[in-house]
C-alpha cells in the first residue's frame, strides 16, 4: 500500500498522522518532509498544499481536502485532472457551523451589542420587543452545512429558505435557484447566510446589488469564503443602514491584516475562520473511510465535480 501524505499549511500535521495511525495502524501516514519517494504517495490529505506539488505524485489516487471547501485544491493550475478530489463530510463540522451561525443570528436579533453598550451608563432599558416572526433567514448554498443551518433556524422558530445554483427539492424548505431566485431570496431575507463554495460564478456574490435588495437593518453572515464578499460594498451598506450588522468568519486575506478597517468597525462581528471547526477524531474517520473506498475501487464520500467547483 502507498503513502498517505498529510499537509496542513501553518499547522503541525503530527497529531493528524498519529490519529490516522491510531484508527488504522496499517496506514503509512507521513508529513511532506518525510516522503522520500513521490511515486509512493497514494492519497494526499491536504490544506493549502503549495501549487505544483500534486503533479509530482505520479501514483496519486485521491486528493482529500481537510475542509468542506476545495477551492484551495482546484486553484492549483498544475493539479492532475485525473485524480478525484473529495471534501470532508463530517456531522461534527455541521454541528459546529450551526452553533456559530446561531450565535451570530441571536446576537443580532436580541440586540446584544446595544444592550451591552448600556452598561457604560448603568441604564436599565424597558419596553424592548424582539420580533422573532420578522426573522427570515436565507441560506446561500444548500449542501450538508447549508441544510443543517436552515433546519436549525427553523428549530429556533425562525422562517428559513435557501438558494442554490441549480434546482433542489428539500422537504420542508423553500428552495430558490438561479439569478431570479437569488434576487427573490435576498429581498425576503432579514438575515442572509453565505455557505457557498467559492467558484468563478460565486466570487463577489455578496455585493452592493444584492445588499440593495435586502430589507433595511438586515444581517449578513459570511461563513463561506472571503472571496464571496466585496468589502467596500459591505462598508457602504452598513453606512447606509441597509445592513445593521455583519458577521464575518472568512476574509480575502487571512489572517486579517492588523491595519484592516474591519478591526475598528463594531458593526462587524469578527471571528478567525473558526465557524466550522474540524475534529481530528471524527474527520479522520471520514479520511480512513475514503482511503478504504479508493483502495476498493469505490467512489469516495464527498466527491466533487471539478467543472462545478464543488
Amino acid at each position: 500500500m502507498g503513502v498517505i501524505l498529510v499537509h496542513i499549511e501553518g499547522y503541525d500535521p503530527a497529531p493528524w498522522i498519529d490519529e490516522l495511525k491510531r484508527q488504522a495502524p496499517d496506514l503509512d501516514a507521513r508529513a511532506r518532509p518525510d516522503v522520500d519517494d513521490p511515486a509512493a504517495v497514494e492519497v494526499a490529505i491536504t490544506w493549502r498544499l503549495p501549487f505544483g506539488v500534486y503533479r509530482t505524485f505520479p501514483n496519486l489516487r485521491l486528493i482529500q481536502s481537510m475542509a468542506a471547501g476545495v477551492d484551495h485544491i482546484l486553484a492549483d493550475p498544475e493539479r492532475p485532472p485525473r485524480v478525484p478530489v473529495a471534501r470532508v463530510v463530517d456531522p461534527w463540522m455541521a454541528r459546529s457551523m450551526v452553533h456559530h451561525v446561531t450565535l451570530a443570528v441571536l446576537r443580532w436579533h436580541r440586540r446584544m451589542d446595544w444592550l451591552e453598550g448600556r452598561r457604560a451608563t448603568a441604564s436599565w432599558p424597558t419596553g424592548i420587543v424582539f420580533d422573532a416572526d420578522a426573522v427570515r433567514v436565507g441560506v446561500l448554498g444548500l449542501g450538508n452545512l447549508g441544510q443543517a443551518v436552515a433546519r436549525a433556524m427553523q428549530d429556533l422558530g425562525f422562517e428559513a429558505a435557501g438558494w442554490s445554483r441549480s434546482p433542489k427539492a428539500i422537504d420542508g424548505l423553500v428552495c430558490h435557484h438561479g439569478p431570479d431566485g437569488l434576487r427573490d431570496l435576498a429581498a425576503w431575507s432579514s438575515v442572509l447566510v453565505c455557505l457557498l463554495p467559492l467558484t468563478a460564478e460565486t466570487a463577489g456574490i455578496l455585493n452592493a446589488g444584492l445588499f440593495a435588495l435586502m430589507p433595511e437593518g438586515s444581517l449578513l453572515v459570511n461563513v463561506g469564503r472571503g472571496g464571496h464578499l466585496v468589502e467596500d460594498d459591505l462598508t457602504a451598506a452598513l453606512d447606509s443602514g441597509r445592513l445593521a450588522a455583519a458577521a464575518l468568519d472568512v476574509f480575502g486575506t487571512e489572517p486579517l491584516p492588523a491595519g484592516h478597517r474591519f478591526w475598528g468597525d463594531n458593526r462587524i462581528y469578527l471571528t478567525p475562520h473558526i465557524a466550522s471547526e474540524i475534529n481530528p477524531v471524527t474527520a479522520t474517520r471520514a479520511f480512513v473511510e475514503n482511503i478504504r473506498r479508493v483502495r476498493a475501487g469505490e467512489a469516495p464520500v464527498g466527491l466533487i465535480d471539478p467543472a462545478k467547483g464543488y
